[in-house]
Parts: C-alpha cells; sequence; structure tokens
C-alpha cells in the first residue's frame, strides 16, 4: 500500500515540473528581458508559452515585455492570463500592479471603490457610447461603465443598443482586479 502511495505521489511531482525545453525558453525569456532585448524576450516566451500554456510565468514575463513596448491591450490580456492561471502566486501582488499600470496607461478608468479582497469589479466599453450593459441578466447602465465591484467568478454580459447587433460574452471575472469587456458594435444591415 505505501508503495502505491509514493508511486502516485512520485509521478503527481513528475507530471507538475516543467520540461526542460520550457525552462530553457523561459529562462532565455527573462534573460533578454533584463538584459532589454524585448523581440528576442517575446519569442523565447513565446515559445515557453506554447510548451506549457497552463504555466502563468510566461504571461506575466510577456506582459512586462508588453508594457516595455508601450503594447497596453496585449500586456492586459497576458497578465490578466497569469492571475487567472494562478492566483495565489507569490508573484500575483506584482502582477496585479503591471496590470493597473498597463490598464491606467491604456486609459481605461480606474476603480474607486473600497479595496475589493476577493470581490472582482468590471468595466464595459464600446465602439459606440450608450449601449445598454447587462450582467447576469441584471441592469447595469450604459457605456462607457465604470468599474463596479462585483462577485468574482463566470459573469454573463450582454451588450444592446438599437440600430446595432446585440453581443453576448462570458468572462471569468478574477478577484482584486477590474475586468474589462471591450466591445465592438457591428451595425445591423
Amino acid at each position: 500500500m505505501r508503495w502505491c502511495i509514493a508511486t502516485l505521489v512520485l509521478a503527481a511531482t513528475a507530471v507538475a515540473a516543467p520540461s526542460e525545453k520550457f525552462s530553457k525558453e523561459f529562462n532565455a525569456g527573462i534573460d533578454a528581458y533584463r538584459l532589454g532585448k524585448l523581440d528576442d524576450a517575446r519569442a523565447h516566451l513565446e515559445k515557453a508559452k506554447k510548451l506549457d500554456p497552463k504555466l502563468p510565468g510566461p504571461y506575466r514575463f510577456l506582459a512586462a515585455v508588453a508594457q516595455a513596448q508601450q503594447q497596453w491591450d496585449t500586456c492586459i490580456v497576458d497578465a490578466h492570463e497569469a492571475l487567472r492561471l494562478n492566483p495565489n502566486s507569490t508573484e500575483a501582488p506584482e502582477t496585479k500592479k503591471l496590470y493597473d499600470s498597463c490598464r491606467a496607461s491604456a486609459g481605461r478608468m480606474p476603480y474607486r471603490g473600497p479595496a475589493l479582497g476577493d470581490a472582482a469589479a468590471i468595466a464595459v466599453t464600446t465602439s459606440v457610447p450608450g449601449a445598454t450593459v447587462k450582467i447576469n441578466k441584471l441592469a447595469y447602465g450604459g457605456t462607457p461603465l465604470a468599474p463596479r465591484r462585483i462577485s468574482a467568478g463566470t459573469l454573463e454580459v450582454d451588450i444592446t443598443k438599437v440600430g446595432f447587433k446585440p453581443i453576448h460574452v462570458t468572462i471569468e471575472a478574477l478577484p482584486g482586479i477590474v475586468n474589462d469587456v471591450v466591445a465592438e458594435l457591428e451595425a445591423t444591415p
């Protein structure tokens, strides 16, 4: 019986460890980033991400590269993914700062309420202002919708405006940050 348990623990540990190829690409990406070789860093980190898309490290450093290259939307997406993959990481507080910094640089509205803690915030912007926003079937107002406190978790967001096709998206609202929905409204024929 002990042998079976030990075998299972070893098997689980072996599966959890990143591959040598991943580590090589990831470390090369970090080194290139620290040397200011941002395009090289991006190339190595993208390879690492493809080798193991469930590890948050490449996303976190890709967000940092995007920030250095002033690619705010890319920074936001990658930092969000790093936080989604491991919200309890020791790096999470720094990743949240990076995320917030890129949101601010992108001109997105800041959250002005009390600390979010385990709650989330959501903001909705559309290419055409004045669209109606419903979250989980409850009306929240029109766009642009400033960041509002909401329970973290899966949210159903519906955006409608007369003369435009309705939009429905499902998002995973992460705790402690503003989760953005940015929608391009398409006119109805």
